[in-house]
């Protein structure tokens, strides 16, 4: 090889990777550096301890986030997380089977880790928003470690290894994976899949094992064993892990030590074989649990050739995406690719056989950059089944584990691309290019985790960047307060949702659905109850089985006094859900108000109160309903408890202050009632019931 040829090659680019430590022998000491003198292993764990103080302060804003988007509900509302549910709750079914107990669903998220972690949580730190988002954060650093040790067991490069794994941490693209509790699934599949892969790759290469024959032979068992588990552990994380074996298939292809293309053939299946057979089981596991393989959750009306070019352009737009990550945004409205008519049909055709030719050229020549590359496609190609995943195919969060292969890869075609440059240059010009990079990506990812800090703030930005997405509409609308013109901005955004959604082909049924409820809601509180049924008629004509229709019905004739009427929507929703603490809520009312059964009343209150463990404004009204239940029934110090309990929730609420004086009055405590009386009128001077109470109080 010529001395030109030797500049220009990649230190990466050898096809047999090597766990050897690269620390020179004691004759060489005064050859090298004083960084080579330092112990290899003694390097890793400074390394290590860099990326996790550069991860920490990427994402140090993270704590101070609350729930977000699908935390209320799977974390802060999920009855399987409390200390009373039985463990095997979390392998009853999919993650939202806590909203359909002793049913099957349709949904394809097996996800029993998820549950299990969430429940360890909670026991050992409560409900709390800063726990789960330091477990959340505890997950990515695990996994940046994990990848810096798997890079430098595939490359031999500490260095080229510790470059990989630092733009790993800090990249912007997983924001929504790290600041989104409801997102741990993403992390908790990326460190087993990663340490599945590590343990595969200790185990298949001699110089990692003990010298002794006998306990190199039990090493090399035991490795397979922990493997094969943490492949099951990943699968049990998410579904995203069943393409674990074609990774393993990949890499036997490419980076094994077998010669000819028969045997790489024969020895990848014979290396893949354990893997196969631990999907097997968890495929039937899964079908056991959930009573299918996988289910049809969206309906595009696509043939054959928009299907194909639907997918291409996913790919085209995840991969620009590593590469370019900004803008970040928590939904992207996703339009399928119609025809080759399209655009962005030849982008992605384009795109897909440049990738091929990529790949195909560097199998023979960096084997290395060809199995990082394929690493990206292969844990993509489960979300790009657009038929069985969410409405936005498109999403960061997607993107996590793919990540593992494509840092790596920036890094080793960025050394081959700088042996061209001369030897003077290229070492500074490679660090200033990193250190560039690292520190732009970690002031996008610092810049970018305040925007998860609640829904409000979360979807008014996204608003900003997918105007056109009809459920970012709905959940701007569902965010505003019940002031005149909070409400004017819901319904202006509920109309603008069902516009929206009435355009996407097929159309976006479910916020349609969603909005004219939300609709429905706003006219009744406005007093207009035939406009919320006519919005509740238009929910039965696009979704006659959706089960919200009936207590929303129910809600609004009982709101217009209707109550006999209210009462069939009402019982009926009950035996749908009997745990909605809406229509607990409303049956409380209807037994209170209109059937005067106090005692019925406060059992379902009281069942509301547990339904709904979220400390927010409705939990407030809820214990305030509970309250005035038990005045009326003389339980003075029953209703002073609650009726303290819905102010610590709501301080600033006049209503629920003036009624806890009054409980205090009934109990003999008349300074204290006063007391708060004063305190109403200093938070609401206008607040009439608060100022006659009082008067009362003062008149002799």
């Amino acid at each position: 090889m010529s001395k030109r040829r030797a500049r220009r090659r990649s230190a990466f680019a050898s096809a047999a990777p090597s766990l050897a430590a690269h620390a020179p022998p004691p004759s060489q000491f005064a050859r090298v550096g004083f960084f080579h003198r330092i112990p290899v292993v003694v390097r890793f764990c400074v390394g290590a301890l860099f990326l996790c103080i550069s991860g920490l302060a990427a994402y140090s804003q993270t704590l101070e986030n609350g729930w977000t988007w699908d935390d209320n509900q799977q974390i802060a509302m999920n009855p399987d997380l409390r200390q009373d549910a039985p463990l095997s709750r979390a392998f009853a079914g999919d993650v939202w089977s806590f909203q359909h107990p002793g049913t099957h669903g349709d949904i394809n998220y097996f996800r029993p880790m998820q549950t299990l972690t969430y429940r360890l949580t909670s026991s050992l730190f409560g409900l709390r928003p800063e726990a789960f988002h330091s477990v959340s954060l505890g997950f990515h650093l695990l996994a940046t470690v994990l990848g810096f040790g798997l890079f430098w067991v595939l490359t031999g490069r500490l260095l080229g290894a510790f470059a990989a794994a630092a733009l790993f941490a800090v990249h912007p693209i997983h924001t929504e994976a790290v600041d989104w509790c409801s997102a741990l699934p993403d992390l908790g599949c990326t460190i087993f899949f990663s340490l599945a892969f590590l343990l595969f790759c200790i185990a298949r290469k001699p110089d990692a094992l003990p010298p002794s024959r006998p306990l190199a032979r039990s090493w090399r068992i035991s490795c397979w064993v922990l493997s094969a588990l943490a492949f099951f552990a990943a699968l049990l994380w998410k579904e995203t892990a069943i393409v674990f074996p074609l990774v393993i298939v990949a890499w036997s292809v490419l980076l094994a030590e077998f010669s000819g293309l028969r045997a790489r053939i024969l020895g990848a299946l014979n290396l893949s074989a354990p893997y196969w057979g631990v999907l097997a089981g968890y495929l039937l596991l899964r079908v056991r649990l959930l009573g299918f393989l996988a289910t049809r959750q969206q309906d595009w009306n696509l043939g054959p050739l928009s299907f194909v070019l639907s997918v291409m352009d996913l790919l085209r737009t995840y991969w620009w995406k590593l590469l370019v990550p900004f803008p970040l945004n928590a939904y992207y409205v996703f339009h399928p690719v119609r025809g080759l008519g399209d655009p962005r049909a030849l982008l992605a055709v384009v795109f897909v056989i440049a990738a091929a030719a990529g790949i195909w050229f560097s199998a023979r020549r960096a084997p290395l950059i060809a199995f990082s590359a394929l690493w990206v496609f292969l844990t993509l190609l489960p979300v790009l089944n657009i038929y069985g995943i969410g409405r936005n195919p498109f999403t960061e969060r997607y993107l996590y584990l793919p990540s593992l292969g494509f840092c790596p890869l920036v890094v080793m075609l960025a050394s081959r691309g700088a042996g061209w440059s001369p030897p003077s240059v290229r070492k500074p010009a490679a660090v200033v290019a990193l250190v560039s990079v690292f520190f732009l990506f970690m002031g996008i990812t610092a810049r970018r985790t305040p925007d998860w800090k609640d829904d409000g703030t979360l979807f008014s930005r996204t608003l900003r960047t997918s105007p056109q997405a009809p459920f970012v509409h709905f959940m701007v609308a569902s965010l505003q307060d019940n002031s005149e013109s909070g409400q004017r901005s819901a319904e202006e955004h509920y109309l603008r949702a069902v516009e929206l959604a009435g355009r996407e082909s097929p159309p976006d049924y479910l916020n349609m659905v969603l909005s004219y409820e939300g609709l429905s809601s706003i006219y009744s509180a406005r007093g207009q109850f035939g406009r919320a049924l006519d919005a509740l008629q238009q929910v039965r004509r696009i979704a006659p089985d959706d089960p919200e229709v009936d207590s929303a019905e129910g809600f609004v004739l009982e709101q217009a006094g209707r109550w006999a009427e209210a009462e069939g929507f009402l019982r009926k929703a009950e035996s749908r859900s009997p745990l909605d603490p809406n229509v607990l809520n409303a049956l409380g009312l209807l037994s209170w108000q209109y059937y005067h059964h106090l005692d019925q009343a406060a059992s379902y209150f009281s069942r509301a109160i547990a339904a709904h463990p979220v400390d927010d404004d409705f939990s407030a009204s809820l214990h305030n309903n509970l309250g005035a239940v038990y005045a009326i029934q003389g339980k003075s110090s029953a209703a002073i408890e609650q009726f303290q309990r819905a102010t610590s929730i709501a301080p600033s609420d006049p209503e629920f202050r003036t009624h806890l004086a009054a409980a205090l009055a009934m109990a003999g405590r008349v300074d204290q009632a006063r007391s708060e009386l004063l305190t109403t009128l200093a938070i609401a001077p206008d607040y009439l019931p608060a100022r006659q109470a009082l008067q009362r109080l003062q008149a002799p």
